[in-house]
């Protein structure tokens, strides 16, 4: 339990959770929406995704028993989600659907070299500033250390300041910053910097 300046704040690996809020699987999959180019809107995202969330990938804050915020991570190539080919077939036709299926393989890949990965921070709006977001990161950086990682990564866009400012006084350094390259020519990235915490195990 992490104390905050508004309601105490709860923090689990959601895999944990008896039960499963399909509203959570929802919000989840529209956390996705840098890749709207291929994965489409809210709701055909969710279509593509919410059967195959890896649940042991997602960590999940609440307040009062209220899900308020989340944070999904990659730990050995394997991220929060695990869709095979037939949704997207499903979704947009075999051609289309190879295509995109295709295109949402590579934009996976790129993060395979991070040893632990973090996806971005999603809090509620009503739960902002009560220290939701800095209580996900350090049950995140206990997480990384359960599984033997001495630093965690992740990448932010360059035009976020408010989130590279919150990163930094979370003690992330800039590592390297990727510009719109060759993967831009295929697909529109944004600009985005890298950004690694060293982990300290605790005493």
């Amino acid at each position: 339990m992490t104390e905050t300046r508004g309601e105490p704040v709860q923090v689990v690996l959601a895999s944990s959770l008896a039960q499963r809020d399909p509203e959570v699987a929802r919000w989840i999959t529209a956390g996705r929406g840098s890749l709207a180019f291929i994965l489409g809107d809210e709701d055909c995202r969710h279509r593509l995704l919410a059967q195959s969330i890896n649940w042991d990938r997602v960590l999940l804050a609440c307040q009062e028993g209220a899900p308020v915020g989340y944070t999904s991570f990659k730990h050995q190539r394997r991220g929060p989600f695990s869709p095979g080919i037939r949704p997207f077939i499903h979704e947009f036709g075999r051609l289309g659907g190879s295509l995109r299926y295709g295109l949402f393989v590579i934009s996976e890949c790129r993060e395979w070299y991070y040893g632990f990965y973090l996806y971005g921070l999603h809090v509620r709006k009503t739960a902002r500033r009560q220290g939701v977001a800095s209580a996900l990161l350090q049950v995140a950086f206990d997480q990384a250390l359960s599984l033997g990682h001495t630093k965690i990564e992740l990448e932010v866009q360059v035009k976020n300041l408010a989130a590279r400012a919150f990163y930094a006084r979370h003690a992330f350094m800039p590592i390297r910053t990727f510009p719109t390259n060759w993967l831009s020519r295929v697909m529109p990235f944004p600009t985005v910097i890298n950004l690694r915490r060293r982990l300290s195990p605790h005493p």
